[in-house]
């Protein structure tokens, strides 16, 4: 009899443990799942980047006549394997120099093509903010949760590992005020 009720205790302790861990790891499996998808596209929004500033380079050696080291990397981009971190750093140094190219060298402002490549960059580089801020602030709680219990011990189970944020602007009040300005 003793031995029932015992048995009865057991199971409904491990009902209880089993239902904590089920929500406790929903909630890890979710940000996971959104770092995921922010990921997918980010990298797909950095491919949109990286054409149209490949783009954009061959118009400044077309009309400029000359090659600059510095985009090197750029152009050698899908032979190295870079993470996506690395690549939005080099793209976003790319377009920088780009920037000052275009405010140093006027007959560049006459070519409609190259304005609008680099208002198509400007408007790509706002969607990538917003989905870098978004994935930070995902890997921002999944990285605090990871390091708590019983979160460590799902994560561990589910191999789970930190994740790295991106550098960058993020959404905030400045950039708010741009994005209601952009469109």
């Amino acid at each position: 009899m003793v031995a029932i009720y015992i048995g009865g205790v057991l199971v409904i302790i491990f009902c209880f443990i089993g239902i904590f861990y089920l929500t406790k790891s929903e909630q890890v499996v979710m940000l996971v799942y959104k770092m995921n998808m922010c990921d997918k596209e980010i990298n797909e929004f950095l491919d949109i980047k990286e054409s149209l500033i490949i783009r954009i380079l061959n118009i400044i050696s077309r009309e400029l006549k000359a090659e600059y080291k510095i985009f090197d990397k750029v152009k050698n981009i899908k032979t190295s394997k870079i993470n996506n971190y690395e690549r939005d750093i080099l793209l976003t140094e790319a377009f920088e120099e780009i920037n000052k190219i275009y405010l140093d060298n006027p007959d560049l402002k006459n070519i409609k093509s190259f304005d609008g490549l680099i208002k198509d960059v400007k408007k790509n580089e706002i969607k990538l903010v917003s989905l870098r801020t978004l994935y930070n602030k995902c890997t921002l709680e999944f990285n605090d949760l990871y390091k708590k219990f019983p979160y460590n011990v799902i994560c561990k189970i589910r191999k789970f590992k930190l994740r790295s944020v991106y550098q960058g602007k993020e959404l905030n009040g400045e950039i708010e005020k741009e994005l209601n300005f952009s469109f």
